[in-house]
């Protein structure tokens, strides 16, 4: 069940970062008033007119954006993967120890009845050496040999 979910989680979070890289290429790729970046190459180069030119630039900025949202993306995907691990990890220890206890409560539990047996075999000892005289049981629980 747990895996089910964490597949459901990654896979919603698939959508909505697909989701954010269309808007994000689409805004960019519609927008007419664009600045180049102060760092890029663009902004190194002679301005050109050419609409060609201008199309590859948005082109390769909408890639460079969708680049890093990829990027992003997987790092939350790996990030979620290892806790999914570590929750696996956690589990599988949970259930060892199950696994320990109900070993340890079986032992336990076979014990007290190898008790309650041998209780019961030296009761039915007591009571037939009472009846044939050999010992006598007071109310308070104590045992006595009659003489004579």
């Amino acid at each position: 069940m747990k895996r089910f979910q964490g597949f459901i989680a990654a896979t919603l979070v698939t959508f909505i970062v697909g989701f954010g890289m269309v808007a994000i290429g689409v805004n960019a790729a519609s927008n007419s008033n664009s600045v180049p970046v102060s760092d890029s190459p663009a902004s190194n180069s002679p301005v050109s007119n050419s609409p060609a030119q201008a199309s590859a630039a948005a082109t390769s900025k909408i890639v460079n954006v969708s680049n890093t949202v990829v990027d992003q993306s997987q790092a939350q995907i790996n990030q979620l993967q290892a806790t999914i691990k570590q929750y696996q990890d956690r589990e599988k220890q949970y259930q060892d120890r199950e696994k320990q206890y109900q070993t340890e409560l079986a032992r336990v539990t076979q014990q007290m009845n190898d008790a309650t047996a041998q209780a019961d075999q030296l009761q039915q000892i007591l009571v037939a050496l009472q009846q044939r005289g050999v010992i006598q049981i007071s109310a308070d629980g104590r045992i006595s040999i009659p003489r004579g």
